[in-house]
């Protein structure tokens, strides 16, 4: 019985010191399940790391702007875009910039430059055109730019004065008459209508014209007076407005808007006028009447 149990302690010694050589997880849960305690276990893990918005705290001040007649006014001004995160977590390329006014078309430039960070913050340049049609008055100006994480900043808190232009030019410049004999009436110019563009951005304008008695290149003491003529809006005139000599005149119904006149619809940024000869003085002589002596007729808006 002593050799028994000796044979028996024996062989739990020699387990004892067996297994946690060869593995220390079999004795751990050979442990824990004698124990009934774990000596290990396991966790998820999920961390939020924070954002915080970029913010645009400067936009330059643009004083006012004079439209370029019939072309483009450009102008260039700087932001500033902060980031409390760094610099570099601002997005390079984001900047961008709308000037915006009610009912007009926005002028903006959706790639404004940036120079190089200074601290907490990058500058972006920016150049927009505007047109010589864009609206007179007050433009807001509104800037954007995100983070490298897709947050945004905006600001539209300030605004430039787009001044008022009032500009036009007409074509053709020079009106011709087929031969006109003492009995015809109502003759109106081969080559009008004369077309107006409005090349400003002043709108609902009026048209006024000046016209001058034509003297006789031959017989110079025969005339054919201003207010043997009309001048209307629609073809040929006949029915518009009587002219007077060296008057300025309204004409009934003309209006010209502003607008891109290129669009040449005859009616954007564009008014037409037509010219007729009511009649001429039954004395007057068979020759050649012009404008020479006393100057050409004038187109003028208001």
């Amino acid at each position: 019985m002593r050799r028994g149990k000796f044979l028996i302690v024996l062989f739990v010694a020699v387990a004892l010191l067996v297994v946690p050589v060869t593995s220390a997880n079999p004795f751990s849960d050979f442990w824990g399940r004698i124990t009934g305690e774990a000596s290990s276990g396991s966790t998820s893990l999920n961390i939020t790391i924070g954002n915080s918005a970029p913010t645009i705290p400067y936009v330059q001040v643009i004083t006012a702007k004079n439209p370029t007649e019939d072309s483009t006014t450009t102008i260039t001004f700087n932001f500033t875009v902060t980031d409390s995160d760094g610099s570099s977590n601002i997005n390079t390329s984001s900047g961008k910039a709308y000037f915006q006014k009610s009912v007009e078309t926005t002028r903006s430039n959706l790639s404004c430059a940036n120079y190089p960070a200074v601290g907490n913050s990058i500058n972006f340049s920016c150049t927009i055109d505007m047109w010589y049609y864009d609206g007179n008055g007050a433009w807001t100006i509104n800037v954007t730019a995100s983070d490298i994480n897709g947050a945004d900043a905006e600001n539209s808190s300030t605004t430039f004065t787009y001044n008022i232009l009032t500009a036009m030019k007409m074509s053709p410049t020079s009106l011709s008459w087929t031969s006109v004999n003492l009995q015809d009436n109502d003759t109106g110019s081969n080559n009008d209508p004369v077309v107006i563009n409005n090349t400003g951005n002043a709108e609902s304008l009026g048209v006024n014209t000046t016209a001058y008695n034509l003297q006789g290149e031959t017989t110079t003491t025969e005339y054919i007076y201003a207010n043997n003529f009309t001048i209307g809006i629609s073809s040929e005139g006949c029915s518009g407005t009587a002219m007077s000599n060296a008057t300025a005149i309204a004409i009934s119904s003309a209006t010209l808007p502003n607008g891109n006149h290129s669009v040449n619809d005859g009616s954007t940024g564009q008014e037409q006028i037509y010219f007729c000869i009511k009649g001429v003085p039954p004395t007057i002589s068979s020759q050649s009447y012009s404008s020479a002596a006393y100057g050409s007729w004038s187109v003028g808006v208001s």
